[in-house]
């Protein structure tokens, strides 16, 4: 069994370096947790593919825990003690709706299959996908309309969400680039259309918290994406969204090198 240090004090495993007998893996991570805790390495990693699932209850019995898990990936954790320091699993899952208002002042609202009420399109943020992206993507499939990305304007959290984690959900302001509705999901999108939007405000089969959330955002500017001259090398950030701004503080240019 082959592994590397981290730069954390502790070890990854290479799972491509398991024994293939059950004796030998047995004895393998005897060897390593001995090791382990002789060294005083605060963590020891593996991240299993599913095709060694098999190994798992021996990681177990050695006494690794359950990390995170992809749909074909298993991570497990052994702490030297109580008092070492996991880095934290995913704790959210991410959202994002859009309000999309046309030049009549009509919004853009779908009816989920066995909801009685309309409310904003949008949909979960998949893995390495941009926000951006997602809520262009989710708009289309929910209601056929394709749209460009304007700003953030509102966010909020809710815990518990599904699985035991929390979610962020963003609502992002759009625009509009066609206008004929042609729902693409029709598994969960039962109906799509353009409401006025004192109407949307006003109707009581909306759900409450919807009509107050689209009546505050409706005319804001929100978090514009922007692009910084220092976002770039290994740490580059994805997405950054800004506050538009009033004015402009100027630096000399060596100040922020």
């Amino acid at each position: 069994m082959e592994f590397e240090l981290d730069k954390f004090n502790g070890v990854i495993i290479d799972p491509t370096s398991l024994p293939a007998s059950r004796e030998s893996m047995v004895a393998a991570l005897e060897h390593l947790t001995t090791w382990q805790d002789h060294e005083q390495k605060s963590l020891a990693w593996i991240s299993l593919p599913i095709t060694s699932a098999e190994s798992i209850p021996l990681f177990t019995q050695a006494g690794f825990t359950f990390h995170s898990c992809l749909h074909n990936e298993l991570t497990l954790v052994r702490k030297l003690s109580n008092l070492s320091f996991v880095p934290f699993i995913p704790t959210h899952t991410v959202g994002a709706g859009a309000i999309v208002l046309n030049d009549a002042n009509e919004l853009l609202v779908v009816r989920e299959r066995g909801s009685n009420g309309f409310k904003l399109p949008g949909g979960h943020v998949e893995a390495a996908e941009q926000i951006q992206d997602s809520i262009k993507r989710e708009v289309l499939e929910e209601t056929g309309i394709d749209t460009e990305f304007h700003s953030i304007v509102g966010f909020s959290t809710k815990h518990p969400y599904q699985f035991g984690k929390s979610n962020l959900h963003f609502i992002c302001r759009m625009k509009a680039l066609t206008y004929s509705i042609n729902i693409l999901d029709t598994d969960e999108i039962e109906e799509a259309k353009w409401v006025p939007l004192a109407s949307y405000i006003l109707e009581p089969a909306n759900s409450l918290s919807n009509r107050q959330m689209v009546s505050r955002i409706a005319c804001s500017e929100g978090l514009a994406p922007t692009d910084l001259t220092g976002n770039c090398g290994p740490h580059k950030k994805a997405e950054i969204f800004l506050a538009r701004a009033t004015g402009l503080i100027t630096f000399a240019q060596s100040t922020l090198d």
